[in-house]
């Protein structure tokens, strides 16, 4: 996998990299054309685009993550490769275990992360992007991270984009309790940023585009306000937050240009690419933030809970190498199997007829005997993994193979 988040990247080069939902549908299409590789995921979140791919023969070992995605988002790879981060193999399934549960985010704990690595998996699920080893590695780590939150409490507070922002706020001296707020965005973390500033006593007011009226959530507390609107209610506000997932600034220099009001403006940009245009800061009575300003947070977590989390998960980084050592003989498990049900299920047939049954009711009844022979005989196969070493699994089955076909 080739990475670029918030340890190495600032946001104006994070931004460069991040994806649509369409964008990356369009990588995951693209990456089934290049040469090597079976398997693709993308993550794209407000603090890191991450291309990860899997495959097994030479042509894949000679491709670099990194310039693929480069090359995905029109970007010359020299120019940006000092800010990726690449790792392969057990490093990688290590990183994802990690990452999924929310100890490689700049949101120590962060809770949406494994919400997203869903996403990720999801979408290349419904894209037929997944090979066989891809498919395991995210479905493991999104397993063992929902292990990780419901027995460990890594931190004691909210660990969202969303409670970042009021925390950032307060860090800042910035009060929110009794002052007008705006959120523009009807997204998840529009929806978040709006509740999280309710709760902290805002006047709080969302955009909504017309055509979403229908299908909008508004939080509790919250009032609309028409998208086209927003610029004209701008010299009410003092607390703006953007959470869009729009290509375009929702606030621009000349577009604000005369309309904050006589009170401090304080503005959230919590997108990536960036709702609000640099440059915004520049403008009197003005305070910008945007997503490296979470870096003045120190967020760190419990060592003791941190210390479990790692136990929960080295437990899924073994059970995904030991699928991963054995998936080669799957299919030598099944046909061991086969055999062993169907061969089963020949011997009983004398006793079988001895009982008085009908003919549909004896055919079943041999089915139901080669079903359960098969399922036994693959059961104690697989559980070979747990007692012996996995260079020994092989010529133990192939054992196993060459009695079996003396059955037949």
């Amino acid at each position: 996998m080739a990475g670029i988040d918030y340890r190495k990247a600032p946001v104006k080069v994070r931004e460069l990299f991040s994806m649509t939902a369409s964008a990356v549908e369009r990588a995951l299409a693209d990456s089934k054309e290049i040469e090597g590789v079976t398997g693709c995921v993308v993550i794209s979140t407000c603090n890191r685009t991450e291309y990860w791919i899997s495959g097994e023969d030479e042509a894949f070992d000679r491709l670099d993550p990194a310039e693929l995605l480069c090359r995905e988002k029109g970007q010359e790879y020299q120019d940006y490769a000092c800010y990726f981060t690449v790792r392969e193999g057990r490093e990688a399934v290590h990183y994802l275990m990690e990452l999924s549960c929310g100890l490689q985010s700049q949101i120590f704990g962060d809770d949406q992360i494994i919400s997203q690595v869903k996403r990720a998996l999801d979408t290349a699920r419904e894209q037929e992007a997944l090979d066989a080893v891809m498919e395991t590695l995210f479905r493991t780590a999104v397993t063992g991270a929902k292990k990780v939150k419901t027995k460990v409490l890594l931190t004691n507070v909210d660990r969202s984009v969303a409670a970042a922002m009021t925390a950032l706020l307060e860090k800042e001296q910035i009060g929110i309790r009794g002052k007008k707020c705006m959120v523009i965005g009807n997204g998840e973390i529009g929806r978040l940023a709006a509740a999280e500033l309710v709760k902290a006593g805002g006047d709080v007011s969302m955009t909504l585009r017309q055509y979403k009226t229908r299908e909008a959530v508004i939080p509790a507390g919250c009032q609309v306000i028409p998208y086209d609107s927003h610029y004209e209610r701008l010299s009410e506000m003092e607390i703006v937050v953007s959470a869009t997932v729009s290509p375009h600034y929702t606030l621009t220099v000349e577009s604000c240009r005369g309309r904050m009001g006589t009170k401090e403006t304080v503005l959230v940009d919590l997108a990536i690419p960036r709702d609000m245009e640099p440059g915004l800061s520049e403008l009197p009575g003005v305070r910008l933030y945007d997503m490296d300003s979470f870096s003045r947070l120190k967020y760190e977590g419990d060592a003791r809970q941190v210390a479990v989390a790692d136990e929960i998960l080295k437990k899924y980084e073994l059970e995904y190498e030991q699928w991963y050592e054995f998936r080669d003989l799957v299919p030598v498990v099944k046909k061991i199997s086969r055999m062993a049900g169907e061969d089963t299920a020949a011997r009983l047939k004398k006793a079988v007829r001895r009982y008085p049954l009908s003919r549909e009711e004896r055919e079943e009844l041999l089915e139901a005997i080669d079903k359960t022979a098969a399922k036994v005989a693959a059961k104690l196969c697989y559980g070979l993994r747990e007692e012996m070493e996995p260079e020994k699994w092989q010529p133990c089955l192939e054992g196993l193979m060459r009695s079996a076909e003396k059955l037949e």
